[in-house]
């Protein structure tokens, strides 16, 4: 997701649906069941990298021409590492 201001990219991690996404994903290559975030753990917000930006720029491109989202979609939302949903 792209956030005018950090404010509004925390209020979007605190959001419910985010959340819960967290806590039923755990990372590629890192201890199988353990998810990315345990509900509890402070989460810190910053400003992306250009790298991340760029990154982030190309995986939306391409999921808009996949049609995986519509280009107006504000809660577009990739992870810059891998992820997979725990079994």
């Amino acid at each position: 997701m792209q956030s005018a201001s950090l404010g509004e990219a925390e209020e979007f991690l605190l959001r419910d649906a985010f959340a819960t996404d967290l806590t039923i994903y755990e990372m590629k290559g890192g201890e199988p069941g353990e998810p990315i975030w345990d509900g509890e753990a402070e989460i810190f917000v910053r400003e992306s990298f250009g790298e991340e930006v760029a990154i982030w720029q190309r995986m939306r491109a391409k999921a808009i021409l996949e049609g995986f989202t519509e280009p107006d979609d504000e809660n577009f939302v990739t992870f810059l590492r891998g992820v997979r949903e725990i079994e």
